[in-house]
């Protein structure tokens, strides 16, 4: 695969397994659940709005893999840059709808998921080589 070509599938798979994460924690969180909140949902909310988050983390991490044809990390860590990013703007801004382990969990959970997606991507065996 020539050089050209590769920045071409890692700049794409950033941009999509970016996307993709922002739409999926968006209907997780904002739709299926309207408003994922520590103070305002149940318990029952919390688990189930805890494991969508996760689920769209690893989501986009095995989409982003498979679009850079498991050739690099660098796809995952941008869009894990983007979300310490993230985390760290909604520290210094004061932009928590809950307490401070419960946001960052949640933050941590992305990481983690995204992560694993990658993983998962390299271990499937019907991904492309």
């Amino acid at each position: 695969m020539s050089s050209r070509t590769r920045v071409l599938l890692t700049v794409t798979a950033t941009i999509i397994g970016g996307l993709s994460l922002i739409l999926y924690t968006t209907l997780s969180q904002e739709i299926l659940l309207d408003g994922l909140s520590f103070c305002t949902s149940t318990n029952t909310e919390l688990m189930i709005g805890g494991l969508a988050t996760f689920v769209s983390a690893v989501v986009a991490g095995f989409l982003a893999s498979l679009i850079v044809v498991r050739d690099n990390y660098w796809p995952h860590f941008a869009i894990s840059l983007f979300i310490l990013g993230k985390m760290s703007f909604a520290v210094l801004c004061g932009q928590w709808s809950g307490p401070f382990w419960f946001e960052s969990g949640l933050h941590l959970s992305l990481l983690a998921g995204l992560w694993l997606g990658y993983y998962g991507a390299n271990k499937f065996p019907l991904a492309p080589v």
